[in-house]
């Protein structure tokens, strides 16, 4: 049988082990932490750090059914999936620039200088006096954000100058490289791209009108299909992504960007990662224009050709949950109420009653997320509207529902 190996077992991961499994497929789950949700749904489990290929190569040595190595949701794992399918000889390699682009936002922000893309003022390095002198001749507000984290750790807003300092010191503890990126913020409409690239060109991309907590966390709580762009946009979007994508050697393979389409109408690619997305994107665009994303994504992992038919799309959200502050999950409310909505495609939750919760400061603390889908704009919003006031959930130390955010 054919078995994936998928790098991270994080609740963004999920729905690719079911995908795969529902499509024949074995995985094998590389994380850390044998609580990870992505264990409880793979075939096999393998307790060792996305970091370290070289031990994830010795833990499955002479495996002869493996044939594709996947890294969704999380650019973490793209280091060691750049070395795995080179090791291996798989089919669908990934190149040194698109990992470096993936895993350090200084690169992929210089790749954007060189390819004369819309761009605004950033500068990185370490946290030190020289990186202070540097920032303070940018534009503020700005954010300040580790060169190699996703998810939103560790990116802080830094309201003028005199705040560097303080915004370093916060944003460094999620650096593993300890470096950090300054960048002037551009206002606008957030955008997310999905994208499967072929053969040089773009086979089949999304754009999602993404809606973010305010300062000081910007984090996601949703995605809205089809994202309603000026014209002209979508055109200008294709070619920025196949000049990006030419330039780091990537024919082949799934791309998730951030991009902010700016007040002065110009689009700004903001971050990318040679992966799928999280957030229940595939799920998202899958229900929007009938697009299997994460097997198309297994197809060209594999070096088949995937299939790609999408249909007129139906508009389509993805509401992410969260808790307003940290404590004990005592109790949710309203699930069977929000399942049985005729808006509901799918919902997702990712937190126990009697677990301890964070506050949604960063992806990975989320409660959950619902797919929701009507005939136009105005239904979804309202059905959003009516989903979040009656999913709640109670924390042991307060007597009201959780605002969601």
């Amino acid at each position: 049988m054919k078995t994936l190996v998928v790098l991270g077992g994080a609740d963004g991961s999920v729905s690719v082990y079911q995908r795969a499994r529902g499509l024949g497929y074995r995985t094998i789950c590389v994380d850390i932490r044998p609580s990870a949700p992505g264990v409880l749904h793979a075939d096999e489990f393998v307790q060792l750090s996305v970091r370290a290929p070289e031990r994830i190569a010795s833990a499955l040595a002479g495996r002869d059914d493996i044939v594709g190595v996947l890294c969704p949701a999380s650019d973490v794992g793209l280091p060691a999936l750049a070395w795995l399918t080179r090791h291996w000889n798989l089919p669908a390699s990934l190149p040194d620039l698109a990992m470096r682009a993936s895993v350090d936002k200084s690169v992929f922000r210089e790749l954007c200088a060189e390819l004369d893309l819309p761009g605004y003022r950033a500068v990185s390095g370490t946290p030190d006096d020289d990186l202070v002198k540097r920032a303070r001749e940018l534009r503020f507000p700005a954010l300040v954000k580790p060169v190699d984290s996703s998810g939103s750790r560790g990116v802080v807003a830094c309201a003028g100058p005199g705040f560097l300092r303080s915004a370093f010191a916060e944003s460094v503890a999620f650096s593993p490289e300890g470096k950090l990126v300054v960048e002037e913020y551009v206002t606008g409409m957030h955008l997310t791209v999905e994208v499967l690239m072929r053969q040089g060109s773009v086979a089949f991309h999304a754009v999602t009108e993404r809606t973010i907590t305010p300062p000081p966390y910007f984090v996601t709580t949703s995605h809205l299909v089809p994202a309603e762009l000026p014209s002209g946009v979508d055109a200008e979007l294709v070619g920025m992504l196949e000049a990006v994508c030419e330039r780091i050697d990537y024919p082949d393979g799934p791309l998730t960007l951030d991009a902010v389409l700016g007040r002065d109408g110009r689009l700004y690619l903001v971050e990318m990662g040679a992966r799928m997305g999280g957030n229940g994107l595939a799920e998202l665009i899958e229900s929007c224009y009938g697009v299997d994303v994460m097997a198309a994504t297994m197809a060209t992992a594999m070096g088949d050709e995937p299939v790609l038919a999408s249909r007129e799309p139906v508009p389509t959200m993805v509401q992410v949950f969260g808790a307003d502050r940290a404590g004990r999950l005592a109790e949710v409310c309203g699930i069977e109420e929000v399942r049985s909505h005729p808006a509901v495609v799918d919902l997702r939750l990712f937190a126990d009653e009697g677990t301890f919760v964070r506050a949604y400061e960063q992806a990975g603390y989320k409660l959950g997320y619902a797919v929701l889908q009507a005939p136009t704009m105005d239904d979804l919003r309202a059905a959003a509207e009516a989903v979040r006031g009656a999913l709640k959930f109670r924390l042991d130390d307060v007597t009201q529902a959780v605002p969601q955010p």
